[in-house]
């Protein structure tokens, strides 16, 4: 069940009605069924992952309680994050772990598809899901909460079904006492207002938006022996645009859709495109995958006794200033290496989503005493130069997005190439026309990429720790018919330029699919 689609909407009127109308005392029961409804509309073989999955987490909690004695402890632990990474390498990898098991068994002389077990054996998009479970796990063994002896709550927790395909991804000392208070929610109109224009925002910025830029992205990538010099780039800014829109727009519809049942959902994107160093940017986009591997793998690292050691020889040897910069080093090359292999197992998800950004954070402090003594000489807090960081962030952004979207380094690399490549199509509008592209489906994009960056322009604050400032918020304080009037008119945008509908087959969402 795609989050674009009739279908879901549907559903989730359905599961609103009878979370509304019957006995409060219900709710914790409507939204446990809907959750693993939802699981069984995605595929038996992934309500399956999901059920199984969470009774590992609930068992593996209970054993790495503090009741429990450390030997047995530390075993449930290592254990049952060893199995969960396993899955996650399974979910996430099945394309590889596919090809090369078609590979092995053309070998034997078995016939094209051998892999097709792992195409719907392998639920897609879970990997969240594992993340997120393995939390609860560690949580417990580091005694930050308590081991939920109740089966149900942690299977809610594990499938809460907004959530459960794209994230954003929660702790459950934050998603289980929001769910606790179910009971006290009071239906609002203001509420379903809320999450109603929430969602249709994400509809509109992933149907009329990051679909038809999809159009451009998709002509360039697959022919850049054609279209080479600028139309590369341009190529890559349209990708841009395409994966924040779709991401965001995601998150825009989980998010509003779990506020209409008055659970909140933590924040994913705060304005990344205003960003003024790559550090900040990665504060500000995919925020819940950047907190869990701080908080679960690059500050366990940074404690841990090799790194202790190494420290303390580098002290030795460096200086103490220097020194100590090694240890962190290693940390953020560990922490931007799993960032890479989680968005994929190839090579080109390793560079351009991890080992690029560790290059920019690493260069960035290294030369921070440097930028220190320059900035005030060039007026480092005027407008100009903060929009000049904005654009050199983006710029640098592009570079790693030129290997997300490739399908391997050779195609990265050779993108790169055609940039300097002649003989290719001339940058013209008839050449651009062939993605689709005709004058009125541009203007379409641009003002909808005018209007979610007047959105975010309204939203932004310079420190990524402020409370960024809500649009919904501000129609709500003028008047919620005001509030209506933005949903009708985000609902006849998308219905009359979206892309969808028979003929149109419209792609899920790409982090799902991650």
């Amino acid at each position: 069940m795609s989050l674009v689609s009739s279908l879901f909407l549907v559903f989730v009127a359905a599961v609103l009605l009878l979370y509304y109308v019957l006995p409060k005392s219900f709710r914790f029961w409507v939204l446990l069924l809907a959750s693993l409804a939802f699981a069984a509309f995605l595929g038996f073989y992934t309500l399956l992952f999901v059920v199984c999955s969470a009774v590992l987490c609930y068992l593996g909690g209970l054993l790495a309680g503090p009741s429990n004695k450390t030997g047995l402890r530390n075993a449930a632990t290592v254990i049952t994050v060893v199995i969960n990474i396993a899955l996650l390498c399974a979910v996430k990898y099945y394309n590889v772990i596919g090809l090369a098991a078609e590979r092995l068994n053309l070998l034997f002389g078995a016939v094209d598809g051998a892999n097709s077990f792992f195409a719907y054996a392998v639920p897609v998009g879970m990997s969240f899901y594992v993340l997120q479970t393995t939390g609860y796990i560690l949580d417990c063994r580091w005694e930050k909460i308590a081991p939920d002896k109740n089966f149900f709550k942690v299977l809610l927790f594990s499938t809460y079904f907004p959530q459960l395909m794209s994230g954003p991804m929660n702790t459950y000392a934050n998603l289980s006492e929001k769910i606790e208070k179910v009971k006290e929610v009071k239906f609002s109109f203001e509420r379903i207002a809320d999450g109603a224009v929430r969602v249709a925002y994400g509809f509109f910025k992933k149907l009329v938006i990051a679909e038809r830029a999809a159009m451009v992205v998709n002509m360039i990538y697959a022919d850049h022996q054609t279209f080479t010099g600028w139309y590369v780039p341009l190529g890559v800014f349209f990708f841009a645009i395409q994966l924040y829109t779709d991401f965001s727009g995601c998150m825009d519809v989980v998010i509003g859709v779990s506020h209409m049942f008055g659970i909140e959902l933590p924040e994913n994107f705060n304005c990344p495109f205003f960003s003024k160093n790559v550090k900040e940017y990665w504060r500000r986009w995919h925020i819940t995958l950047g907190a869990w591997l701080r908080d679960y793998l690059m500050y366990p690292v940074l404690k841990s006794t090799p790194l202790i050691k190494i420290g303390d020889w580098s002290k030795a040897k460096f200086g103490k200033k220097n020194g100590k910069k090694v240890p962190t080093y290693i940390a953020l090359f560990i922490l931007w290496f799993a960032v890479g292999y989680w968005h994929g197992g190839l090579w080109n998800y390793v560079i351009g989503s991890g080992i690029l950004h560790f290059i920019y954070i690493v260069l960035g402090m290294i030369f921070e005493p440097l930028f220190k003594k320059i900035r005030p000489k060039i007026g480092a807090d005027k407008l100009y130069f903060r929009i000049f960081q904005s654009v050199r962030t983006f710029i640098l952004m592009l570079t790693g997005f030129v290997f997300f979207r490739s399908a391997s380094v050779k195609d990265a690399i050779d993108m790169y190439a055609a940039i300097f490549r002649r003989g290719g199509a001339a940058l013209n509008w008839p050449n651009f026309c062939a993605s689709g592209m005709n004058l009125a489906q541009l203007i379409v994009l641009i003002v909808g990429v005018l209007l979610v960056f007047a959105v975010d322009a309204y939203k932004y604050r310079p420190s990524e720790d402020e409370e960024p400032k809500s649009a919904i918020a501000f129609l709500r304080s003028k008047s919620v018919v005001l509030l209506w009037a933005a949903f009708m008119v985000l609902l006849v945008a998308t219905l009359v330029f979206g892309m969808y509908g028979l003929g149109y087959d419209s792609g899920s969402f790409i982090y799902a699919r991650i």
